[in-house]
């Protein structure tokens, strides 16, 4: 029993570091990616961009998450909105003001925020992608955000906690949820980063499992090896 406990103890100090282990970091855009504390949440709404001295412009709210959000439109608005084209640094993030609305317990509730452009980049022929992090709220509105963001993140990492007592695949854990339009790549980092789950190769697969029943697993493989190897001592 003690060299179960010994070993017990050798693979969480194994396992829990290929948990937290991250990429590395490429440019600024994957910086950021690889910093996200929560999940990106889906939204495809509308939404206004203001710029001093410039017209309004409407662009899409693709996602959001609660330090800002990623917006998408066409080549000809993405000129409005950073005209120079170059690469956005710290010193070069263009100010932008923005309003959109989110439709939280089927209320709509309009949010008003100060923002800086961190990041654009190319997804398609006449689509761009344009990365805003949130400076200052107007009023109360980040708590709109808050309750936006819980509402649709909370039932989803419940769901797939649930599933992973026993291992899925990323298309397995996709079929058996309830909101088809979840980030779930986004849902699965975040939880390899709490520790609560583990991912690993199974015949060229990629399978999720709870780390909790990842090691109880292993132990008990454990259990009926030396059991075995008793019988075959005596």
């Amino acid at each position: 029993m003690a060299n179960l406990v010994n070993r017990k103890i050798i693979l969480q100090e194994r396992i829990l570091p290929l948990v937290t282990q991250k990429k590395k970091t490429i440019n600024l855009y994957d910086m950021y990616e690889e910093k996200r504390d929560y999940p990106r949440v889906a939204v495809n709404t509308l939404a206004v961009v203001h710029k001093k001295d410039e017209d309004d412009v409407n662009v899409i709210l693709h996602d959001i998450s609660p330090d800002g959000v990623q917006l998408r439109c066409n080549r000809k608005t993405a000129y409005i909105i950073h005209p120079d084209g170059k690469f956005i640094t710290n010193k070069t993030a263009p100010e932008v003001s923005l309003k959109f609305t989110l439709l939280i317990d089927n209320k709509d509730k309009d949010v008003l925020v100060q923002a800086k452009i961190y990041y654009f980049t190319i997804i398609a022929t006449d689509v761009v992608a344009f990365g805003v992090k949130f400076k200052k709220f107007e009023k109360f509105t980040q708590r709109h955000v808050d309750d936006y963001i819980t509402q649709s993140i909370v039932p989803v990492e419940a769901q797939v906690l649930d599933m992973l007592n026993t291992p899925h695949t990323d298309g397995d854990i996709l079929d058996k949820l309830d909101d088809k339009d979840v980030n779930l790549s986004d849902t699965l980092n975040l939880l390899r980063r709490k520790k609560a789950i583990i991912s690993y190769e199974d015949d060229k697969t990629r399978k999720f499992v709870k780390l909790e029943s990842a090691i109880e697993s292993i132990f008990k493989r454990l259990e009926k090896i030396e059991k075995r190897l008793d019988k075959e001592g005596k």
